[in-house]
């Protein structure tokens, strides 16, 4: 860092300008102050002892650069998470920035405070939206203050950060019983009905799903590969398979085994994701099956795994649960922890 004199050739000849050196994020930077003769060497060094201020503070660019409105920013924030970190949440992103920027739209990020925010929970919330979905925005928005902030688009705190969340107090996560099973596979039609077995017997979301080929399945050891890039955790993971799912796939590879990709709309094409949503919508509607979601058929493994097993650990390894208080929401008060306490209590029994 430093004060020094350089020369700028024009048309006049040669002109003496201040200038001043310092560094930021390892990168060495220039700035002119003046031309020598109207900006004194003193100036320049001023000039220079407040920059290395803001460097030092972490302030320095706020004062020239232009912090952008919440509705100017949130296109580059969705194409960062889609294109750069390729991460699939980016549409449910899109979705919750549609309605932050409802509120938020015209008023800079610096401008946004913590008293706003929660003004906007409250809204939401009286609007009738369920208090999970008003915390998924706000998660929403505070990853694109942090990322405003690392963009240098952003200065200060994130307002975000000293919000509480709300309870979420979800209900009974939903499951399906064998009997609605059977009613839903009947009303699948055909291209999609061993989408929805697989997804029963295996717990695998939907665009693992649709995204798993042929290659990462191995029938002989009745194994499935997820790839890492394909899962929502970003690891790899192994997922055995049944006997009964087995002899699935295998007449499945009958049908498209010639193509790379295990499942395949009726026109031989890979689906992108509403062709098979749709069909699933309709499978479920004529089977009067309400409150059926894709993710339902997640549940519905998760909650047979644990309630016929108890093996809560095996259960959330196949399903990628990073955490087992995730598995938990499947253990049902009602047989797996009663049935433990009765043999606990018969053994004691035994014993006295």
């Amino acid at each position: 860092m430093g004060v020094f004199k350089r020369w700028i050739e024009n048309k006049k000849g040669k002109t003496a300008y201040w200038y001043i050196r310092y560094t930021v994020n390892k990168k060495l930077k220039w700035e002119s102050v003046g031309k020598v003769g109207e900006v004194t060497k003193a100036v320049a060094q001023t000039h220079l002892e407040e920059r290395k201020k803001q460097i030092r503070l972490c302030t320095y660019g706020m004062m020239t650069t232009e912090i952008p409105t919440l509705s100017g920013y949130k296109d580059e924030h969705l194409v960062y998470k889609r294109d750069i970190l390729k991460n699939r949440s980016w549409k449910r992103d899109r979705l919750s920035l549609s309605h932050l920027n409802e509120y938020f739209g015209d008023m800079k990020l610096s401008e946004i405070n913590t008293g706003q925010i929660k003004n906007y929970q409250s809204k939401r919330i009286s609007d009738g939206v369920k208090p999970a979905t008003v915390n998924r925005e706000l998660s929403c928005l505070k990853n694109l203050f942090n990322e405003a902030k690392r963009s240098n688009k952003f200065f200060g705190d994130n307002p975000v950060s000293s919000i509480k969340y709300l309870d979420e107090n979800n209900e009974k996560t939903r499951v399906l019983s064998l009997n609605e099973e059977n009613l839903l596979i009947n009303h699948c039609p055909d291209h999609i009905r061993p989408i929805v077995r697989t997804a029963i017997y295996t717990g695998m979301r939907k665009m693992e799903l649709l995204s798993l080929k042929w290659s990462n399945v191995d029938l002989d050891n009745q194994l499935i590969t997820v790839e890492a890039t394909n899962s929502k955790s970003k690891k790899i993971k192994y997922i055995p398979l049944s006997d009964e799912l087995s002899l699935e796939l295998k007449k499945q590879k009958l049908i498209t085994g010639f193509q790379d990709y295990v499942f395949l709309t009726p026109s031989g094409g890979n689906y992108k994701g509403s062709d098979c949503m749709n069909s699933f919508v309709r499978a479920c509607k004529n089977a009067n099956l309400n409150d059926v979601t894709f993710h339902t058929l997640r549940h519905t493994f998760g909650s047979r795994g644990v309630e016929t097993t108890g093996n809560i650990v095996a259960v959330g390894k196949i399903l990628g649960h990073a955490d087992l208080k995730t598995t938990m929401r499947y253990v049902h008060i009602d047989k797996s922890l009663r049935d433990t306490v009765n043999k606990i209590s018969e053994l004691q029994s035994k014993e006295s």
